[in-house]
């Protein structure tokens, strides 16, 4: 179980990086410094247009299709 979760959270970081929702940035460095400072950048809003993008993707896909239009688990394809 802690295997599959781990592989879920790379992929959700793998996918996070590929979409934009993170970035790593690197501010410029101080003169005579030898500190490097890299910081960790989320975009929650770009999450957000993906989600629902991903909802609306899915709702076209089905077409609509409720638990009330289904017959034993299966989408009714008669028409009335």
């Amino acid at each position: 179980m802690r295997r599959i979760l781990v592989v879920l959270a790379i992929l959700f970081v793998a996918v996070g990086f590929y979409q934009g929702w993170f970035a790593f940035t690197q501010p410029a460095p101080e003169a005579g410094s030898s500190k490097v400072n890299i910081n960790l950048a989320t975009d929650p809003d770009k999450m957000k247009q993906d989600a629902q993008a991903v909802k609306n993707k899915a709702t076209e896909l089905t077409d609509g299709v409720t638990e009330d239009d289904r017959v034993d688990g299966q989408a009714n394809d008669f028409v009335n």
